[in-house]
């Protein structure tokens, strides 16, 4: 028969479990609060992008694993640790840089590193290891990886290019776009294979933790899991072109084309997991854990640094606004006069996919019996909306396909100027563009430079910034089409101007 005596300590470690547990997840809810844009930012990434679509799953797969571990943890006292709090301004810095900088992955990193903070902090170091992998884990919460889109393209795009010379296969190759004799291809966003190296990656670590326990077999099984997907994902577009151009497009073309391709991604994944538990260790058992001796911990102070560390969030958040200048929109109202070019609308075949700019200029140039040039000006302030993020692009990818990519240098008001250049193909219409970044007073093509900018300027106060984008049919040969858009650059000053005066 138990006694009164027996009982009092497991009733008083239910009750311990239950003060922390309720203290971590009022931090954790104040934290999602303070950082509420940043997370429905991810998650709005989450549903409206298949690439990121596995983060759902997270956060029940970290619960499970944390699960399983409900006996080891039942004999563990929880303790608060305030030291852990000093890292809180630390991580709060970079979700501050990461805000100013708009690079959303960074303030999300942040805000995740931030929770395992608090979970340090008001559950102790003891019950944190015994949770370590779940509660990393949570980095995968981030919806990181698109500037690898572009490489990836470029990656399989040679894969296939290079499959086809070797097959002797006829075909021509022209920036992302495959032309056989019976067909086109183009290797888009969706065919680059981010979306099947994440989900990858994100699967061989959770494979990792539960089949090896040895740091050289863990790097080498991650190590795959990058390299296999990327080199099967070649396979797979390859596969693809094949199956349509040997089926004269009779299959493989549409929408069968994904079903065919998860499956052979599927099948990969089966394949490098199939081969991983060949290596797979022995997993000790669970080592019997002696309850630790209940201490009383010192909660209140814990909690009141956490409060004060977070206060500074919305503390900053005043200062900003405080600091935030509003934007002149009639700056833009109208575009400006030139002499020896015509004014009018422009149209509306091409325009930078920008989205939400505060304001908005648009305008084409022409003389008689010579094609237009559309000027399009897209000006953000320093509020939420940023010139730089992954939801701007340079063009429609379901209307466009980049066909080149270099530099090009003109003159605005008599200052030489750098501009990107880009070339794009649609139904063999070709368009040629040049664009480039106000920021800071002077004009750069360096998204890096207006990230600085912008930082500056959250100190100073009210600096916007914005895109200049030139363009024009290239009917001909593309030196005539280059020599149209300068003659129009050196007319572009007062455009500079208003941007000078939208604060």
């Amino acid at each position: 028969m138990s006694s009164a005596t027996e009982f009092a300590p497991a009733a008083k470690r239910i009750s311990t479990w239950s003060l922390h547990l309720s203290a971590l997840v009022l931090a954790l809810i104040a934290l999602g609060i303070f950082y509420a844009p940043a997370i429905a930012a991810a998650v709005t990434v989450w549903w409206v992008s298949p690439t990121f679509s596995h983060c759902f799953l997270i956060i029940p797969v970290s619960a499970y694993l944390i699960w399983n571990k409900r006996d080891e943890l039942a004999v563990l006292s929880p303790a608060a640790y305030a030291p852990a709090l000093l890292l809180a301004p630390l991580v709060i810095v970079a979700a501050f840089l990461g805000e100013l900088a708009s690079i959303n992955e960074i303030e999300q990193l942040a805000v995740v590193a931030f929770a395992q903070i608090l979970i340090w902090a008001l559950l102790g170091g003891a019950v944190y290891r015994a949770i370590l992998f779940p509660c990393l884990y949570l980095f995968f919460l981030v919806p990181m990886g698109e500037y690898l889109i572009a490489p990836l393209q470029h990656f399989t795009t040679w894969f296939i290019d290079h499959g086809l010379n070797i097959l002797g296969i006829l075909h021509y190759t022209e920036g992302n776009l495959i032309e056989l004799a019976n067909g086109k291809f183009q290797v888009a966003e969706a065919c680059a294979g981010l979306r099947f190296l994440i989900a990858t990656v994100a699967v061989g670590a959770l494979f990792s933790y539960l089949t090896y326990n040895t740091p050289r077999k863990i790097f080498l099984f991650m190590l795959a899991s990058v390299i296999v997907p990327i080199i099967g994902n070649g396979f797979r577009a390859l596969g693809i072109v094949l199956l349509a151009h040997f089926s004269d497009n009779r299959i493989a073309v549409g929408a069968d084309h994904l079903v065919y391709g998860w499956g052979f991604s599927v099948a990969i994944l089966a394949v490098l997991m199939y081969v991983g538990l060949k290596f797979a260790d022995e997993m000790p058992g669970a080592a019997p854990v002696l309850p630790c001796a209940l201490k009383s911990s010192p909660l209140v102070p814990v909690l009141l640094t956490a409060v004060l560390a977070m206060a500074l969030v919305p503390g900053f958040a005043v200062w900003r606004a405080e600091a935030a200048v509003p934007v002149n929109t009639n700056a833009f109202a109208l575009p400006p006069s030139f002499a020896e070019w015509q004014v009018s609308a422009v149209t509306r075949d091409w325009a930078p996919q920008y989205q939400s700019p505060d304001a908005r200029l648009e305008f084409s140039l022409w003389k008689p019996e010579t094609p237009p040039v559309s000027v399009h000006t897209e000006y953000y302030g320093d509020g939420g909306r940023h010139l730089i993020s992954s939801a701007n692009k340079m063009w429609d990818e379901e209307i466009w396909h980049p066909i080149s990519q270099s530099t090009a240098n003109a003159s605005i008001g008599g200052k030489p100027i750098e501009f990107r250049e880009l070339v794009l193909g649609s139904g063999g219409v070709s368009r040629l563009i040049w664009w480039s970044y106000v920021s800071g007073g002077d004009y750069t093509t360096s998204a890096f430079a207006v990230k600085l900018n912008r930082m500056r300027s959250a100190i100073s106060g009210g600096e916007g910034a914005a895109l200049l984008a030139l363009s024009t049919p290239v009917e001909g040969d593309l030196d005539t089409a280059r020599k149209r858009l300068k003659d129009v650059a050196t007319t572009l000053s007062p455009i500079k101007a208003r941007i000078d005066h939208a604060r």
